[in-house]
């Protein structure tokens, strides 16, 4: 009788725990995919100007600390939209990639070439602006 008793106690254990796995428990991830959707083009670019300029005044004040720190928060904010930049504005994609990667190359070089690195930043602030004129 003991036997039969223990058996029938773990089958019990089993069947809850069998029923405890196979419930689905409700998705959070959906609900956090609207809260970290893609920007817009029109605010990448908002952002990326704005990181851009503040480069140009780090350049021009020669803090070597701040501008390895903001170079590769460039490409950071770039990865965010340029996906949907490439389709439609092919000319202007590889504008900004010409003059994105060696600015952020140039901002991780040690010492700063400021002039180099002032000129290359320039591009890219130029070639950001000309997409924005086209995303308004």
């Amino acid at each position: 009788m003991k036997i039969v008793n223990m058996m029938a106690a773990a089958a019990l254990i089993g069947t809850f725990a069998l029923a405890g796995c196979s419930s689905s428990a409700p998705s959070t991830s959906s609900s956090t995919k609207n809260e970290t959707a893609a920007p817009t083009v029109k605010e990448g670019v908002t952002k990326l100007l704005a990181a851009a300029n503040d480069l140009k005044t780090q350049i021009t004040a020669g803090d070597e600390a701040k501008v390895k720190e903001l170079g590769p928060k460039l490409e950071d904010i770039w990865k965010t939209f340029e996906d949907d930049v490439k389709p439609k504005y092919p000319d202007l994609y590889e504008k900004v990639e010409e003059s994105l990667n060696p600015t952020i190359a140039g901002s991780k070089a040690s010492p700063l070439d400021k002039q180099a690195l002032s000129k290359l930043n320039d591009q890219l602030i130029q070639a950001l602006n000309e997409l924005a004129d086209k995303v308004k």
